[in-house]
């Protein structure tokens, strides 16, 4: 009875937040006839489409619902199902117009604007935790995804750019790339897809995992080489220090004189003494 209850409400909070946002409400309509009347099971297709374009238009329509120029709008009596339908064909037609003449400003603004703000958000909710330690423990998670997310996606678009210096290459192999990178660029910035994140994860963690498994090889083998060579000094100077004591030891050895030269050499120095004597005393 309480779960009857639970889905009752469910259900009502769902078509209440639909009748807020007509064209949402008209798209979910339009999915439910579908599935209701396809001879086949539509379902996996349908909540594809919920999940990647229903959310989103809801999403763009529940911010725009609550701008001052739309609520102006529909007090007028317009309808807010054909106004945002409106607003949305406009704002097709404007950016269509942007890519024909300035595709490259196009890039910029949707390469620039929303991850600036994204990242600057990141950065603000960071100095807050940073201020209550206490939030730290929930929120740290969020906060180095976030940060992963958005500096792996500005190394991304700073490669783009630098490959940009080639477009004229770029444009005659590939036609579309201008439009294959806006495409790109949004699909690396969007929060539900978090491409930028999945490209961290799928490719350049394992690079950075072997380049810093690399990098600790060369590492211990150039400390391994050290000690080598600092062993190989100190064995070194012992051998030359015993080399010097035995050069030592053998000098001293062979300088010992024997008696015969012990006796040439008195013989010597007496009769020196004998030869100078007469001098000395002449010289007194």
């Amino acid at each position: 009875m309480v779960s009857n209850q639970g889905s009752d409400k469910s259900g009502k909070d769902q078509r209440l937040a639909l009748q807020s946002l007509p064209t949402t409400a008209a798209l979910e309509n339009c999915l439910q006839i579908l599935e209701s009347n396809s001879p086949l099971n539509l379902t996996p297709v349908t909540n594809f489409a919920r999940q990647e374009f229903i959310s989103r238009i809801s999403f763009l329509e529940n911010k725009i619902s609550k701008m001052w120029l739309f609520k102006s709008f529909v007090q007028l009596g317009i309808p807010p199902l054909y106004l945002f339908i409106i607003l949305i064909i406009m704002s097709g037609l404007m950016i269509g117009n942007m890519y024909k003449r300035s595709v490259y400003l196009l890039c910029n603004l949707v390469g620039v604007v929303y991850p600036a703000y994204k990242s600057i958000q990141t950065i603000d909710s960071l100095s807050t935790i940073s201020d209550n330690e206490k939030e730290v423990s929930n929120s740290s998670t969020v906060i180095v995804n976030e940060q992963k997310q958005w500096l792996t996606y500005w190394a991304i678009y700073g490669w783009l750019q630098v490959a940009d210096h080639w477009s004229n290459w770029l444009l005659e192999m590939f036609p579309g790339y201008n439009l294959f990178k806006l495409i790109f660029l949004y699909w690396a910035q969007d929060d539900r897809s978090r491409g930028a994140t999945l490209i961290f994860e799928k490719f350049l963690k394992p690079l950075l995992q072997k380049n810093i498994q690399n990098n600790n090889k060369i590492d211990s083998f150039t400390t391994n080489q050290k000690q080598r060579q600092t062993l190989r000094q100190r064995q070194q100077l012992q051998y030359n220090g015993n080399e010097l004591y035995n050069q030592q030891q053998s000098s001293s050895l062979v300088s010992e004189p024997t008696p015969e030269e012990i006796w040439r050499r008195d013989t010597v120095v007496t009769s020196r003494e004998n030869e100078i004597k007469p001098y000395r005393l002449n010289n007194v």
